[in-house]
């Protein structure tokens, strides 16, 4: 990726989250990078483009950080990992984890991580790794793609609260809670 366009996705994914959707403009992008609006159509068509490589680009981080899951040696170890990667995106790259799961999308911004879940390569990933954990009798027997979003909606809230101030912890009792909660979530779902 060029630096020109490391910026212009960068600023179009400050004034996403400050402002949503409406806040971007090829203009308010243009001036924030410093650039004219016309400069801007040489790395993207439209305003729809730009949001679709911004939360494309978010995605692709998120799966970097989930497939480093796949080193673990086991089913159960490879859904922890996974759990544990989720949490290292949220805390390492919050504005992205942001982008991606905590702002309002617009429709027109479709592509294949926003069309949904089910349509998400990385919700896929998590479906793989409960299915394969099944599979090797570390959960019980279940609908895995249900399964995936109850762990999913576990670990959104809770670097939810945590990103928004509502837990109060810092980072290091925070990451303590977090374990603790995916225990007891996994123990609940255990064969």
């Amino acid at each position: 990726m060029t630096e020109a366009r490391t910026r212009i996705l960068n600023a179009t994914r400050e004034l996403f989250l400050a402002g949503g959707a409406e806040a971007v403009t090829m203009r308010s992008v243009a001036e924030r990078v410093g650039v004219t609006a016309t400069a801007l159509y040489r790395h993207f068509e439209n305003k729809d483009a730009l949001l679709r490589a911004v939360i494309g680009a978010g995605f692709e981080s998120f799966g970097g950080y989930l497939y480093r899951a796949l080193r673990g040696s086991s089913a159960s170890e490879r859904l922890r990992l996974s759990g544990q990667a989720y949490l290292d995106f949220a805390l390492e790259q919050p504005e992205m984890y942001r982008t991606i799961f905590m702002a309002p999308h617009p429709a027109v911004v479709a592509c294949e991580e926003t069309d949904g879940p089910h349509q998400s390569s990385t919700f896929h990933f998590l479906v793989d790794r409960v299915r394969e954990c099944m599979q090797a009798g570390a959960l019980r027997a279940d609908e895995p793609e249900g399964v995936a979003i109850a762990i999913w909606a576990h670990v959104h809230g809770l670097v939810s609260l945590f990103l928004t101030g509502a837990t109060g912890q810092t980072e290091p009792v925070f990451r303590e809670t977090y374990r603790r909660s995916l225990d007891r979530l996994f123990a609940g779902l255990d064969a």
